[in-house]
């Protein structure tokens, strides 16, 4: 019985350490007039603090860790532009690796 606490707790363990790590991943940069999106797995996100990614282009890669947000907070900038682009959720950067 003690064996299968320990495996049943270690399987927890590693489950809790794996969903932790499901935010941080390497997403390509994806800029237009409409705003900074972050795509994985040809899905993109809106990023809500795009002044995060200033310095680099569309194409590149970032490894970034994120929390998945309802709306952003604070000023947004008008759109520069009557494009469309459609994403699957918003999203704040919380550390750029």
């Amino acid at each position: 019985m003690g064996s299968i606490l320990k495996i049943s707790i270690l399987a927890l363990v590693l489950i809790a350490a794996t969903s932790c790590d499901k935010s941080k991943v390497r997403m390509t940069v994806v800029k237009d007039c409409t705003g900074v999106y972050l795509r994985n797995n040809s899905r993109d996100y809106y990023v809500c603090n795009a002044e995060l990614l200033e310095g680099h282009s569309a194409g590149d890669k970032v490894k970034v860790s994120y929390d998945e947000l309802e709306e952003c907070f604070g000023v947004l900038e008008p759109v520069a532009c009557e494009m469309l682009h459609l994403y699957n959720g918003k999203i704040e950067i919380t550390e750029l690796f």
